[in-house]
């Protein structure tokens, strides 16, 4: 189930991808954008905290999570959609653990900050190590955006729907996972999902006027 706006139905464990796209260079592109990376952007953040978001940049995370999977892509077996963004959530999991720990070191005076990976070279020169297209800054850019309009809808919900709406609809784990972790019987959480989804929609609609209306010229 996506987060972006309009959107209601689960993702499927079909798709209109070659048999192994994710070891092709002409597919894999057209592979990640079909990710919904604006919502990947959310769950990263989420993951990374206030504590540490002045440290590690979430696109940083995300580019090298993109060259970890291109290179080490032979490691996971295709099965589905749904199966390759969870493998790819798992990079970036350990990546920003990586990063936490280095900023605190840092912080404590024991080692020097982290190169981001974005700053080993220009941004052309990342994106060169993975294949045509796959990352350009105007779509880290347009999905950062994205993923900020989504994270303030997200963070207007009160805190029992927003938990509920932020595991299933952004990390994508299924409803009776997210009552277990929640610690919360599966009726609860199926509740709190009905109603945080509309709610969700609701502000997110709210959020995308306001947005429009400060880009619309003064008469």
């Amino acid at each position: 189930m996506f987060p972006g706006h309009g959107t209601a139905t689960p993702m499927q464990p079909t798709d209109p991808h070659p048999s192994q796209p994710h070891l092709d260079p002409a597919s894999w592109g057209r592979l990640v954008d079909s990710l919904d990376i604006a919502s990947i952007f959310v769950v990263i953040g989420s993951w990374i905290g206030p504590q540490f978001q002045a440290a590690i940049a979430v696109e940083d995370i995300w580019q090298e999570t993109l060259w970890l999977a291109w290179r080490d892509r032979q490691q996971h077996t295709w099965q589905h959609l749904v199966a390759y963004r969870n493998w790819l959530l798992g990079i970036a999991r350990h990546r920003i653990d990586d990063a936490c720990r280095r900023a605190l070191r840092h912080k404590r005076g024991g080692g020097k900050a982290a190169t981001a990976f974005t700053d080993l070279g220009t941004q052309d020169s990342v994106s060169g190590y993975l294949p045509p297209q796959s990352t350009t800054p105007s779509r880290i850019a347009s999905h950062r955006e994205r993923a900020r309009v989504m994270a303030s809808a997200l963070d207007r919900l009160e805190v029992p729907l927003r938990d509920v709406v932020r595991l299933r609809l952004f990390e994508e784990l299924p409803v009776r996972s997210v009552a277990e972790q929640l610690g919360i019987p599966l009726s609860t959480a199926k509740e709190r999902l009905m109603r945080g989804v509309t709610r969700y929609r609701d502000l997110l609609g709210v959020i995308e006027g306001e947005g429009r209306s400060r880009a619309e010229p003064a008469p």
